[in-house]
């Protein structure tokens, strides 16, 4: 690695380092202050506010990537063309690429690094996080967890599995209970393909049910009409809600081979998957975007004319991706195009500046 390349990356990551610690706190602190007049009814231990706030750092940190890679690169390289050294670099016969190069390919590695703690660290974090939010500081009963492949509930019967819950229709696939003893020994599993609310009920047309006997025989047969009791209502379950961020990508592609299975919708799903890669790689795109703006930018490129062309750039892509990404839940767009229709549309973009501000300059 040239001297060149060292001394850029050295400033790129001075300037990151900054963003995310800025950016990063402003978020924190923009959400405990309006949060905090409602835990405060609850009561609860400092130490729980604390932790629930540090558990949600590691998945606003992979979502605000793509802003602290546009804002470091608008202010890092701003700045070196405000001071004129991108010139003197341009007089000494180091092209724009060789400028940029080093950047690319680090915010690349970014990237990967991002895929892999959305894979391994925020799907526990942003669950534990909800947990001590609902249980622990709202005292919710804990009934169950929901994760990628089903729902899980525990009742007075025994424990309930839902292997997928649609909160449109009111429709529960996939019922599964396990009915236990005093001591927890397993009597009975009572299967229900669907269950459907009517009439402030569920209603069951069919089931079957495999009996343990005491030798550890297994007795099957055919559920008989009411013998099936589900006492949780579908505002319980509409508040398990999934969100994309306590899932990894191995998760939710098993809930899309599921729901395909039993010949459900599985849009959603198929969304979140897709946006679990292109999300990440926004930063790069931020970056291949950022880079002729701050290299071209002139006296102008400053740290305020940075951080303003930033927040104005971050502001229209999150608008773009949110539609896109609410089109393609709803079905109006393909899975894939709707996750990747922001970055598509902002690559245009960087290609744009790159020919009309670069490669045009003499």
């Amino acid at each position: 690695m040239s001297i060149i390349s060292r001394y850029i990356i050295n400033r790129f990551l001075r300037v990151f380092a900054g963003c995310t610690a800025g950016i990063l706190g402003l978020f924190v602190f923009i959400d405990f202050f309006s949060r905090i007049g409602n835990f405060l009814d609850y009561n609860p231990r400092t130490a729980d506010l604390i932790a629930m706030f540090v558990l949600k750092i590691p998945g606003l940190m992979a979502e605000l990537f793509p802003l602290v890679c546009l804002f470091a690169v608008l202010v890092s390289l701003g700045m070196l063309t405000r001071h004129r050294e991108t010139l003197a670099m341009s007089a000494c016969g180091i092209t724009t690429w060789q400028i940029a190069r080093p950047l690319v390919m680090l915010t690349g590695l970014a990237c990967i690094g991002v895929m892999l703690m959305n894979e391994l660290v925020v799907p526990a974090t942003s669950s534990q996080s909800r947990f001590i939010r609902d249980v622990v500081i709202k005292k919710k009963p804990f009934s169950g967890r929901f994760n990628a492949s089903s729902v899980w509930l525990q009742g007075q019967e025994g424990f309930f599995n839902i292997d997928y819950y649609d909160a449109n229709n009111k429709a529960a696939y996939g019922l599964t209970l396990y009915e236990t003893g005093p001591k927890f020994q397993l009597n009975r599993v009572v299967e229900v393909q669907a269950a459907r609310w009517r009439d402030d009920r569920w209603q069951i047309n069919e089931g079957k049910v495999k009996a343990f006997g005491p030798d550890g025989g297994v007795i099957a047969r055919e559920l008989e009409p009411g013998e099936f009791k589900f006492t949780v209502k579908p505002t319980e379950l509409v508040s398990r809600p999934h969100d994309a961020s306590e899932f990894s990508f191995a998760e939710l592609l098993k809930r899309i081979e599921l729901l395909r299975s039993r010949g459900l919708t599985t849009a959603a799903f198929e969304v979140d998957l897709h946006a679990k890669i292109a999300r990440p790689f926004a930063g790069l795109l931020m970056v291949l975007l950022g880079l002729p703006i701050a290299i071209r930018g002139g006296r102008s490129s400053s740290v305020a004319y940075g951080i303003g062309l930033g927040l104005g750039v971050g502001f229209l892509y999150w608008s773009i991706d949110a539609v896109a990404i609410s089109a393609g839940r709803s079905g109006g767009l393909l899975p894939i195009i709707s996750a990747w229709a922001a970055n598509g549309l902002f690559a245009t973009f960087a290609a744009t500046f790159y020919v009309t501000r670069v490669a045009r300059t003499p």
